[in-house]
């Protein structure tokens, strides 16, 4: 007999598992971590194997609709044409091979008084590299030249796919010097590009795993803790009639 309580009464039911109480979160939240590493890892290459932003594509960006060049305290409007594939512009990199067309427009008047030098080097790792043999990796050169309309036209072909780097020099008579540098990709949008693709394709492909396990435990869960069917009533012995009641 319990303390304080009727001895006939059925015991009080115990409460149920929640599938949401602190342990079976607990799996849930151990599960999802799981899930995630895979992402976690693939993510962690691509920003360790990405180059800084500053230094993708160095001086060079996007602003107010522009894509402009910034030389020392100067800035110069960048305009790339493939004359061959598309008649659409760019700004960074360049989408195919073949002929390219490469503009520059100075904003200051002060650059058309001073010497441009344009230069594209390969892409071998960074300036050291490059000066071990700058003659070696240099693909295209234009020497130092002024131009009094402040309009400078470039054009190259591109025949391989590669890496590339842009380097432009300006000098001035009073020993200015000012060298800004973006490097580029030619044929290679999709590449530098595939490192987010992958970690979206995980990401998407984890969180869809994430929601079958959980809906599967929930099932699961829910199934366990449904009361049994209630018996079906019982109907009294129609053959054998009431009970009879033994003679005294």
């Amino acid at each position: 007999m319990r303390e304080g309580g009727n001895p006939d009464a059925p015991p009080a039911p115990q409460g149920s598992e929640n599938h949401f109480a602190p342990s079976g979160f607990c799996r849930f939240a151990r599960g999802v971590r799981l899930a995630l590493l895979p992402v976690a890892a693939v993510l962690a290459a691509a920003v360790a194997g990405a180059p800084d932003p500053a230094e993708a594509h160095g001086r060079l960006g996007a602003a107010e609709g522009r894509c402009r060049l910034f030389i020392g305290p100067d800035i110069m409007n960048f305009t790339g044409y493939l004359p061959e594939a598309s008649k659409n512009e760019f700004c960074e990199d360049i989408p195919a091979t073949g002929p390219m067309i490469m503009v520059l427009d100075a904003e200051q008047d002060e650059l058309r008084d001073m010497k441009i030098e344009l230069r594209i080097v390969k892409d071998v790792g960074g300036e050291a590299k490059e000066n071990e043999d700058l003659q070696a990796v240099t693909v295209a050169y234009r020497e130092p030249k002024s131009y009094p309309t402040g309009t400078v036209n470039f054009e190259h072909t591109f025949d391989d796919p590669g890496y590339f780097v842009g380097i432009v020099t300006v000098t001035g008579d009073h020993g200015e010097r000012w060298v800004s540098r973006f490097p580029f990709s030619v044929g290679k949008s999709f590449m530098r590009d595939l490192p987010v693709y992958l970690t979206l394709g995980l990401g998407t492909l984890a969180a869809f795993v994430i929601y079958l396990v959980h809906r599967r435990r929930e099932t699961a869960a829910t199934k366990a803790h449904k009361p049994p069917p209630a018996p079906p009533p019982t109907t009294p012995d129609e053959d054998h009639g009431p009970e009879a009641t033994p003679a005294e």
